[in-house]
This record gives structure tokens, sequence and C-alpha cells, in this order.
């Protein structure tokens, strides 16, 4: 969303005259955007919150309530608005009456008294809240991080999330569906409008919208699904319903889609708001969780019906499996309260109108590094309950291994800029298929660029390597840190062997154990080579 006073819409129906405002603005440094018709001009100020609009006097004299008509659009924003009116107007005072529009300009004008007055109002207005955003109270976040961390079951808890989005934003359906690893079939678990669909099975197939959002990963807005051409071939099944507009946001567990928030509305100004898709993304963020427990649950189900090996005795069923509910659990509830926190500091960091100081900034961004190391503790901590409990299961298929290094270092990216640290990857190959778990490679790779992340000095440098010959593919990184202990060195890879970072903060020693689990799962080696001042190194092969 662009900052309130970066950004001026221009409502005018001659073209030439916008463009001539339109490089005004621009040598001014501010952005132009330019609508024609009111609900254009309506659609456009609810998406980029513009810090002005000029408008055409024009179409006032036309319509005495156009002004009105677009501050509806945004009640919560008082929106300046400045007339452009023809320099021989007479009784100016007319078109300023009722207070819908706070200034005007004459034209012809020179450009410097232009930008000047385009200037001054911009400071004097600065887009300011006059109320809260309509409906959403985004307390509600916290009181959902309770909800998902309570005794109710899944079903309960994912109705109460779509009924209160639907509560505060004007939707005809808000739907909770989880996705299925083969991406073709979903289930409803959760409908605002219609409790009986919850459980239902659809085919993905009549789901475009859907299929997209897994495919990207990323949120999709449709703003006339008659006219989109992803809606195509799925008109006849969607054109006697109520609806005009679908905003789709992906539900993302441990990198792979679980499931879909999905939000269908009818509108007189088609489409959802920037604020409205980012607190509902929020809202999917934290109820993911329980959606993965439900996922967890049908796998479960499923497993009753098949043949299961038994542990060696009672005695170490009764010892393994509690232990490991325990630590899934409170690392289920880890991730929900995190997700919270997370998104907090991500509305803190983004917000228009917070006001915030650079130091407060900087203490937001650590925030969230520290939320970001805690979802790694609860990453670790669901692998290791999963391990324990003997249900840690691999999905083997033809992976791109260059895929999922370049993955990783984009997911690291932010972490390696914020301390200056460089990150090389050298290979002598552009794409390597190995028969793999991806996500289970994926950690590993996370894992050991993340310990070297945690040892290198702010301006260090990382490097990455990735070999292959005719048995294994190898995967080394090096760091330049402070190397590790020959003692610690001939334990580093067993459970809870840890040693505190530079910054004096420990780990929680069991991601570099739950490495060498995955690894061996897949008949593969890993090591580490060190020398105390010199740096360390961590490799690990894979069979062809």
């Amino acid at each position: 969303m662009l900052p309130m006073s970066s950004s001026v819409l221009i409502v005018h129906n001659n073209a030439s005259c916008a463009d001539q405002i339109k490089e005004f603005l621009a040598d001014a440094g501010l952005q132009a955007l330019w609508s024609i018709g009111l609900e254009p001009s309506c659609k456009t100020i609810r998406l980029k919150r513009p810090g002005l609009v000029l408008i055409d006097g024009e179409l006032v004299r036309e319509d005495p309530g156009f002004c009105q008509k677009l501050r509806s659009c945004s009640p919560e924003i008082h929106l300046p608005i400045v007339l452009l009116l023809p320099q021989d107007t007479k009784d100016i005072s007319r078109y300023l009456c009722g207070g819908n529009v706070d200034d005007y300009i004459l034209q012809p004008c020179s450009a410097d008294d232009f930008q000047a007055r385009v200037l001054l109002r911009l400071s004097a207005g600065k887009g300011e809240r006059v109320k809260a955003f309509p409906g959403i109270d985004y307390a509600f976040l916290a009181n959902l991080s309770n909800l998902a961390v309570s005794e109710l079951d899944t079903t309960a808890i994912l109705n109460r999330v779509v009924d209160s989005i639907a509560q505060v934003i004007e939707v005809r359906r808000c739907s909770i569906t989880m996705i299925r690893e083969d991406d073709e079939v979903g289930y409803i678990l959760a409908s605002s409008d219609d409790p009986e669909a919850n459980g239902l099975r659809i085919d993905l197939d009549r789901y475009p919208e859907i299929q997209e959002t897994i495919r990207s990963g990323k949120p999709l807005l449709i703003d006339n699904v008659c006219q989109h051409p992803l809606m195509q071939n799925v008109l006849p099944y969607i054109e006697k319903l109520d609806f005009n507009s679908i905003l789709v946001l992906p539900m993302i567990d441990r990198q792979r889609i679980v499931g879909v928030l999905v939000l269908r509305t009818a509108r007189s100004i088609e489409g959802f708001s920037e604020e409205e898709a980012s607190f509902c993304q929020l809202v999917a963020n934290v109820a993911t969780s329980a959606l993965r427990l439900a996922e967890l649950r049908k796998q479960e189900q499923e497993r009753e019906f098949s043949i299961s090996t038994p542990c060696d005795s009672a005695a170490e069923e009764a010892e393994v499996h509690p232990r490991a509910a325990l630590i899934g659990m409170a690392a289920h509830d880890l991730r929900v309260l995190v997700s919270v926190i997370d998104g907090y500091c991500l509305l803190l960091s983004e917000s228009e109108d917070s006001n915030l100081s650079a130091e407060q900034h900087e203490f937001i961004n650590g925030l969230m590094a520290g939320s970001r190391r805690l979802v790694d503790m609860a990453n670790n901590l669901l692998d290791y309950s999963r391990i324990e409990a003997g249900r840690f299961d691999l999905n083997f298929a033809a992976q791109d291994i260059c895929a999922i290094v370049n993955s990783v270092h984009g997911e690291m990216l932010p972490l390696l800029q914020r301390r200056n640290i460089q990150m090389s990857i050298q290979s002598s190959v552009s794409e390597l298929p190995v028969t793999c778990d991806e996500e289970g490679v994926r950690r590993v790779c996370y894992n050991i660029v993340s310990n070297a992340l945690k040892f290198t000095p702010d301006g260090g440098q990382i490097n990455l390597e990735l070999r292959v010959d005719a048995k294994e593919a190898s995967i080394s990184v090096s760091d330049n840190g402070p190397g590790i202990s020959p003692d610690l060195l001939a334990r580093l890879f067993e459970e809870y062997s840890t040693s505190p970072a530079p910054d004096g903060r420990p780990g929680n020693g069991l991601g570099l154990s739950i490495c060498k689990k995955i690894v061996e799962a897949h008949h593969g080696r890993i090591w580490a080579e060190s020398s105390l001042g010199q740096g360390s190194r961590f490799t690990f092969c894979l069979p062809l």
C-alpha cells in the first residue's frame, strides 16, 4: 500500500489534461494515479489509498454528490479533495459548501503554483485516520490465538474463524478448505454461510482460483469473476451465484500449502482493499496450525485401517508416545502464538500512520527476527516429536536439488542482508534431479545454513558448494566463524548437544540431530569439519 503522502489520484475525463497534471506531479516527486468515472475512482481509492484527490470541477457540476460518494469509499480516512476549476469560474463558494471539498485550484496555472498548492494540501491533510477501519478489530487476532490453543476441536475453531471474518468484512461466503498432498481434492472444513458444507469433498478442477493459489503459493484477488480469464471455463457453474469478487489466501505449513482461506463478496465496488487482504492473511496464518491438526487427525484415522508395526513393548509405547505428544502440543501452541507476534510486528512495521521512529523500527525488526528463531525452534520440536513417535514420514520423489538450494537461499536472504553477510553458491550443474523427500532435504539445508548464519560474524562470508559424482550429490556449507572445539565436534549430531552462539544464546540442540536422522533415512551421510578460529564446514551427501 502506498504511503498517504506519496500518491495523488486524478479524476478527469480529459486525457491530455490528466497527462499535463501527471507531469506537474512527477516533477514534484509525487506518483500520479488516473481514473475516469465514479466507480473506477472509488475502486482506486479503496485499493491504493491516495493522499489527495484532484477532481475535474465539471464532474461535480454534473453530479453535486460526486465528492461525497468518493469519501464514502473510505470513511475511516479523511481524504483531502481538491477541485480543478477554470479561471473564469464564478461563485466558487458553492463548490466548497457542505465540507465535501477541501480546496480548489484555478486552471490554467504555472507548474510551480500548481505543485505548491498540491504539496501544501498534502501536508495539511496527511490522510488522517478519523476512525478505525470499519468492523476490523486487530485484537481479534489475539483472541484467535487463544482460540487456536483452546480445548475446542478443530472444526469448532475453524467455524469461529470464518464466522468472525464474515462479521467484520462484507462477504457472501468465507470458507476454509483443506488441500490434500495430491493437490487434486479439497475438503471444506468451515463455511460461514453453510454449516452443512463442512466436510464436503470438492474436485479442485472446478475451482481454478484455488488451483492457481496452490500453483503460485501467493494470494489471488479476482475483482470480477465474469471477466477474469481464469474463470471462463467454470462460468456455467458460478454464473447463478451471487458474488462478483474472490480473494484466495494460501495457508502454508512448512513450505507446503495445506489449505486456503477463500472470501467471496458481491459489492457495488468490486474487489477487496489491501488492508482487508492483509488482515485476512494474518488470520489465515494463525488458523493454519488448526488446519494442520485437522490434516494430521485425518491421516491418523486413515492409519487405523492399515497395519502398523507396534513398539517393542507396551512400556516403550507408553513412554515414547505421551512424551512425543506433549512435545508436539507444546510446539504447536508455540507456533500459533509466535504467528500472532510476527503478524502484529509486520502490521506495525508496514503501518502508514504508526509514526514510528527509526529506533522503534529497529526494535520491531529485532522482534521479528526473534519470532522467526522461535518458529525454527517450534519446527525442530515438531520434527523431533514425530521422530519420537515413529511417524516421521518421508515422501520420496524426483526433486531438483539446485532448486531446493536456491529456495533456501531466498528464504535466508533477508537475514543475510540484515547482518551484511555474503552467501555464495557454487555448483557445476544448474539442475540436478535426486530421488528424495523435498521437505526433508530442504529442512537439512535450512538448518545447516541457519547454523552457519548464527556463528558467522556480521559482515562475514558463507559459502555453499554443490557437487555431484557418479554415486552421490553432496552439499557443503562453510563459514568464517569461531569454529568448534574438538570435544563438541565429536558429539555435535547428538540430541541436545549445543553451544552458545556469539550473541550468548544457545540453541535447542535438536536441529543437527534431526538433520542426521533425515539424511540417514535417505541412506546418506552427514559430518562436520572445524578448527578453532578458522570456521566450520558441514557436508551431507545423498545417493543419486
